[in-house]
């Protein structure tokens, strides 16, 4: 319970923050905030700031990318495709790829608004709002940590070994590279969050895994936005009390993270996904529009995350077949 109400405080207080400070980009406060809750437990600020940091500085090479080459998008593009297949290379154990989901979204996420003729010129805003999440989200956490002090030895996570091949890194270039090039090429801004799911599926080491991944994420990814609609439509408006927002919010955030403690271990992951799944709808369509219920927006996300997860499901399930056709003609030719 102590640990719980711990993490929900740096959490909610990080949504009250991003509300009240209308920043351009404030959902990074979110994200970073649920990273840091769930996975620094140091009460001083450089030690919470150095998990952050690599998001940081991938979005600052973004920019300077994008800002050198920003007549020229395939080299944009290419650049991204070579670092993305170094940072495959390189994650060949479960932590790894956890940590560099973050880093590699927000390079996607720069590479998308640099490239658009709408949103171009919000760049140094973004970059801005960037920097202050992380001391914000950094800040908020280290007042917490030292307000609650950990009180218990946090267990070691399993580091799981995960063999990188040659095929592994192909599927990487293929999902996420196609994925990026089809949003800087349509200009599919809303679709950026909806990488993140590709990213996750590509780093799965077997085709199985990958298809269970995307069965997962249908679950919390689009669960967490029929959530949002029905806290919607919940608040019908009153979302601009702050009051309110904050007692909603804390309720919210208290009972998710009490579910992710499941002691079935894939029903609490499913679960501490679902947080950033409701979350950042949550504060991008809900904490923002005032008396605006933000629907459509949830709506359109929600279509977007399920034609992606279909189409990972969809790819995961014939590259199983092929490979169980092929496993087959060769078992065959060797008898004979």
């Amino acid at each position: 319970m102590y640990e719980l109400i711990r993490k929900t405080l740096i959490i909610v207080l990080c949504l009250m923050l991003s509300k009240m400070l209308h920043l351009t980009v404030s959902v990074y406060i979110v994200l970073f905030s649920i990273v840091i809750a769930t996975s620094c437990y140091s009460r001083h600020i450089w030690d919470i700031i150095k998990v952050i940091l690599p998001s940081l500085l991938a979005a600052l090479a973004a920019v300077v990318v994008n800002q050198v080459f920003a007549s020229h998008p395939f080299i944009i593009w290419t650049c991204s495709i070579l670092y993305f297949d170094h940072v495959r290379r390189k994650a060949d154990n479960n932590l790894k790829a956890r940590m560099v989901t973050l880093p590699l979204f927000i390079i996607i996420f720069i590479n998308t608004y640099a490239n658009s003729t709408t949103y171009n010129l919000s760049i140094p805003d973004i970059v801005r709002d960037l920097v202050l999440s992380t001391l914000i989200s950094a800040l908020v956490a280290s007042f917490i940590n030292h307000t609650m002090p950990i009180k218990q030895k946090m267990p070691m996570p399993q580091i799981i070994a995960m063999p990188v091949k040659g095929v592994d890194r192909l599927k990487m270039l293929l999902l996420v590279g196609m994925g990026l090039a089809f949003i800087m090429i349509n200009e599919v801004t809303s679709a950026v969050f909806c990488l993140v799911p590709l990213i996750t599926s590509a780093m799965q080491p077997t085709h199985d895994l990958m298809k269970t991944h995307s069965r997962n994420k249908m679950l919390s990814q689009i669960g967490g936005c029929c959530l949002a609609v029905i806290i919607s439509l919940v608040f019908s408006g009153t979302e601009i009390n702050l009051f309110t927002y904050l007692f909603i919010s804390t309720v919210l955030v208290f009972t998710i993270l009490w579910w992710c403690n499941h002691p079935d271990k894939e029903e609490g992951l499913i679960h501490s996904d679902a947080l950033m799944g409701f979350l950042i709808p949550y504060q991008l369509y809900i904490g923002q529009y005032g008396n605006n219920f933000g629907l459509n927006s949830i709506i359109l996300r929600a279509f977007e995350l399920l034609v992606v997860l279909l189409i990972i499901y969809t790819i995961a399930y014939w590259l199983e077949r092929l490979t169980i056709n092929n496993d087959k003609q060769n078992n065959h030719s060797l008898r004979h």
